[in-house]
């Protein structure tokens, strides 16, 4: 039985190494533009894969409860196999739409079942105390195959189109359904099946909303984290209105998923060194110089600022869901991580169309712009925040 459960480490690995390869990193919004949409519809399409993802995210957290993390992980990779071959095929709005739901669906099954799976597949092996180190191996692996492909999916463009990468990626997402096939799934124990799950989730929300550290952090990440997430759209069409080699739009993103992997490595570094409130102060100040720099410096420079903006992202994603597991007990962890998931999803919907209808009437380099001085309002604001909770730290 360990040795079963021991296997489903290095299988989660070739399930990322092997279902993770989109070949359509560096290309995917210029795909859309290619078939005749702006910023603003490609901003409203993402816009309808985060309202998607946040209808789909609770239903499949308890979907994974209790039929279990196996069958997530599998249903997850088909979801984005069905995903990027409507993506080939289609040429609309509706049928890009149509795709985005899948692929919200993909996020949704994935989310939480790959983390649950791992932790309760340690559990089993007495190794709970690695979870903190496999998993986050995972993850900068992840980070570190679509940096690999960043240079790969602009040269494979210009030779296949923008069409048979889909269809490419497609076959590799089936592999990593395959690969999921052939997981242990780990027990499920009792009281996760027993519980009144609507009950669960309003006190949840009632934890977050009266824990005042837990509420700032995920008002910090939903905003923070909304607002950074959007530097991959933006990438692509601020260098496709520059005069430069497509390459080095691939070059742009190699250093964007290059530097959020070193991010997610390093972030246990910062965490020691920094104090809690000072780490939560410095991220947000180097997002928004980041940002700002974007618009002034060339686009060959700006790469370096895309590259601080995603390293930044990585520390902050594992600073503070660390935080907000250190105040969290266990019976609400998973739910209050899917509400922290969501305040991203919430803030995303609302900025996301705003930007590209911004991107649509200025320019990329003005929407970037425009991000960093909301960071920076925001900025102002957590200063006040920490002002307030001088005795008592935000984290």
């Amino acid at each position: 039985m360990v040795k079963n459960y021991s296997s489903n480490i290095w299988k989660y690995y070739l399930f990322i190494i092997f279902g993770r390869i989109e070949l359509t990193v560096s290309i995917f919004v210029l795909f859309f533009l290619a078939n005749n949409l702006n910023m603003t519809q490609v901003m409203i399409l993402e816009t309808i894969f985060t309202i998607a993802l946040f209808f789909f995210e609770i239903p499949s957290g308890a979907f994974a409860d209790k039929v279990g993390r196996k069958t997530s992980l599998v249903l997850s990779n088909l979801s984005l196999c069905i995903s990027f071959v409507i993506f080939g095929l289609g040429n609309s709005f509706f049928a890009f739409m149509i795709a985005q739901i899948f692929t919200a669906l993909f996020w949704a099954l994935k989310s939480g079942a790959d983390s649950a799976f791992i932790y309760d597949s340690l559990k089993e092996l007495k190794r709970e105390k690695e979870y903190s180190k496999i998993f986050g191996i995972g993850s900068s692996i992840w980070m570190f195959i679509l940096a690999s492909l960043g240079l790969v999916s602009t040269y494979l463009s210009t030779y296949l189109g923008f069409r048979m990468l889909f269809f490419i990626s497609a076959g590799f997402f089936f592999i990593g359904f395959l690969i999921a096939l052939t997981f242990k799934e780990p027990p499920i124990h009792k009281h996760l099946q027993e519980s009144n799950y609507f009950k669960h989730i309003g006190n949840a929300l009632k934890f977050t909303y009266k824990h005042k550290i837990v509420r700032n952090l995920i008002i910090y990440y939903g905003l923070f984290a909304a607002l950074s997430h959007l530097t991959y759209f933006l990438i692509q069409p601020y260098y496709n209105f520059s005069d430069l080699s497509i390459n080095v739009l691939g070059i742009a993103i190699t250093c964007y998923f290059l530097f959020a992997g070193f991010g997610y490595l390093s972030a246990q570094y910062f965490i020691n060194k920094f104090t809690q409130n000072k780490l939560l102060f410095t991220l947000l100040f180097l997002g928004s110089i980041s940002f700002i720099s974007i618009y002034f410096f060339s686009p060959i420079i700006a790469i370096i600022f895309m590259s601080l903006m995603s390293f930044v992202s990585g520390v902050r994603d594992i600073f503070i869901e660390k935080g907000i597991h250190a105040h969290t007990d266990s019976h609400h962890r998973a739910t209050v991580i899917s509400i922290q998931s969501m305040s991203r999803s919430i803030m995303y919907a609302v900025f996301a169309p705003l930007i590209g209808l911004f991107t649509d009437i200025y320019s990329p380099a003005a929407a970037f712009l425009m991000m960093g001085i909301g960071l920076f309002i925001f900025l102002i604001y957590v200063t006040f925040l920490f002002k307030l909770h001088q005795k008592s730290p935000v984290l």
